[in-house]
Formats: C-alpha cells, structure tokens, sequence
C-alpha cells in the first residue's frame, strides 16, 4: 500500500482552523490550541520542553499558547512566526540571515533560546499580518497604517529595502505614491504585494 499518495487523517488535535508547512515540519491552530510537527533541528518548532528533539513525530501542544490568544501563525523555510492578539509576534528557528527580526543572527532553539518576540516595528504601531512563504527566508510584516517591514534574506533585493545586505531587524520598505499593502507573500529570491 502506498500510504504518500492517500491522506490520512491527523488525530489528536482537535478541530483545525488553520495550518501552515515549512521544509519539513507543520503548525496547525485548533479550537484547543496550536500544535506542531515534524522537523525541529533548528527549534523552529517553538517547543519549550527540551526533551522533545530534534523529530516530533505526531503533533505536540505548545504550552503557554491558548488558541484564543494566536490570530495567525506562519512557517516558512526553517523557521516559525506566531502573531499574537496584541500585535507582538513570537519567532523561533533558523536565523542565519537575521529572517526572525530579532537584531542578530542567533538561531532561537533550545536550550538558551527557546522563542523569542520579534523587534518592535520602529513606528511603534502594532503587527497586523504577516507576508511570508513556505520556502522563504525572508519576512513582512504589515503595521495597522499598512506600511510593510521586512527582514531576511536580501542577496537579490528580495527585501526590496535597496541593495542585497541581509536584514536581522525590521527594515521599512518604501512603496511609491504612499501605496499601502494589504496582503504580500515571500518566496527564496522574490516578494509579491498586492
């Protein structure tokens, strides 16, 4: 039986809302709460349990989270995002090209880093959405004004900040015409804004 060609149904997490897929590993938000699996090498899992691992082979509640207090959660290449209610928004995983805007290049795993929250956008106005892609690694972030920061991989201007230096912190990016975004999404060498 070839079990890759037929879903099979994830038990355990109770009624899914949403979902997101890295390279690798999932989050999924339920009506109890938001869970994880697959690959965790770099901590993108957001765990803070360190005898987890580096595989977690069926889902795991992250602890501390309810689903009430998430809006949205997104992963991308190796690396996870969680926005919260209050506009913060918490990162872990991979961070060598700065992609989690936390001002360095550190990875956030465990055990001395197990998630931390994004730099503050340097208006100070609160994250409204995310811009992100599966095989990204690269971040947006759209304010409640629609201004769009970005962090991440930049060696083709995919940041479209100006030049090809990486970013580790939130970076505007300057639209002309004052054009507010309202969605965009991020792939390994582009960004698309609409």
């Amino acid at each position: 039986v070839d079990t890759f060609s037929n879903p099979t149904l994830v038990e355990g997490v109770g009624i899914v809302e949403s979902l997101s897929a890295g390279l690798g590993f999932s989050l999924f938000k339920s009506d109890d709460g938001l869970y994880v699996a697959g690959n965790n090498f770099y901590g993108q899992l957001c765990i803070l349990d360190n005898d987890v691992g580096d595989n977690v082979m069926t889902p795991y509640k992250l602890v501390n989270i309810t689903s009430t207090a998430v809006i949205t959660f997104e992963a991308i290449k190796t690396s996870s995002f969680i926005m919260f209610t209050d506009g913060t928004v918490g990162a872990c995983g991979r961070n060598n090209f700065g992609q989690l805007g936390i001002g360095d290049n550190l990875d956030v795993k465990l055990p001395d880093r197990p998630r931390a929250g994004v730099a503050v956008i340097p208006n100070g106005l609160p994250i409204m959405k995310l811009g992100v892609g599966p095989s990204s690694e690269s971040a947006f972030f759209i304010d409640s004004d629609g201004d769009v920061f970005a962090t991440g991989l930049n060696d083709k201007g995919q940041l479209g900040v100006g030049g090809n230096e990486n970013k580790n912190l939130l970076t505007k990016v300057n639209f002309d015409n004052g054009v507010k975004v309202e969605l965009i999404s991020a792939s390994g060498d582009h960004a698309l804004s609409g």
